[in-house]
């Protein structure tokens, strides 16, 4: 009976150590899904913008204030426009103010080895319909433009992996606003939620930085 005894303890301690090792891999297993899950539920990414894909049509003028030294011809309200630039991993252009960062003056990425994709945008000025002038791109505070901007993620492969938000962006810096997510493709094929913009400076070809922070449902 003592050697049955020891072979069924030897069994029992050998399922023990299989069981141990069966509950780590599926426990790691699930670190990993809720680790996944988390990263499809949130993302967060820095945009620069480049002044030099940006192209306009409809009302335009001079400067409000500076008709004739500053002729134009500048977008007023109403003009749609249409404009690209770089998608940057989170915090990469978290600087305070109007900061010289993010892009070369002929829009090549001033951090090449963090950039996620490419973002476009298109839209209509939409500031003051009482003064089409200052509705435009003299917005001084407030709604700017109604927007659709796609981000690709996948630039080996366009169209595979991108998001799309809906909305009206702020002229205001580090003034967060909400826009809906409408949708994407890959990953995000079901996506749906808000993302949080906000302007946080500019780059060296003239136009804007922003940070975005997507919370997904």
């Amino acid at each position: 009976m003592e050697i049955f005894d020891k072979i069924a303890r030897r069994g029992f301690l050998k399922l023990g150590t299989l069981g141990i090792g069966v509950l780590g891999i599926a426990t790691a297993a699930t670190v990993n899904v809720q680790k996944a899950e988390a990263k499809r539920r949130r993302l967060e990414i820095d945009v620069s913008c480049d002044a030099n894909t940006i192209r306009f049509e409809g009302p335009q003028g001079p400067n409000p204030d500076n008709q004739e030294g500053d002729p134009g011809p500048h977008p007023y309200y109403g003009a749609s426009f249409v404009v690209q630039g770089v998608i940057y991993e989170e915090g990469t252009l978290r600087a305070a103010g109007f900061e010289n960062t993010g892009l070369m003056p002929d829009g090549a990425p001033e951090f090449p080895d963090r950039v996620l994709g490419r973002w476009t945008c298109r839209g209509w000025f939409v500031g003051d319909s009482n003064d089409p002038a200052r509705g435009g791109i003299f917005t001084p505070s407030g709604p700017f433009v109604a927007t659709t901007q796609i981000y690709n993620l996948n630039t080996d492969n366009p169209g595979e992996t991108l998001i799309i938000s809906e909305g009206v962006e702020l002229i205001d810096l580090n003034v967060p606003f909400n826009r809906a997510v409408t949708g994407g493709t890959g990953i995000y094929k079901k996506a749906r939620g808000e993302v949080a913009q906000t302007g946080i400076g500019a780059n060296t070809t003239g136009l804007f930085n922003f940070s975005f922070d997507f919370r997904f449902r």
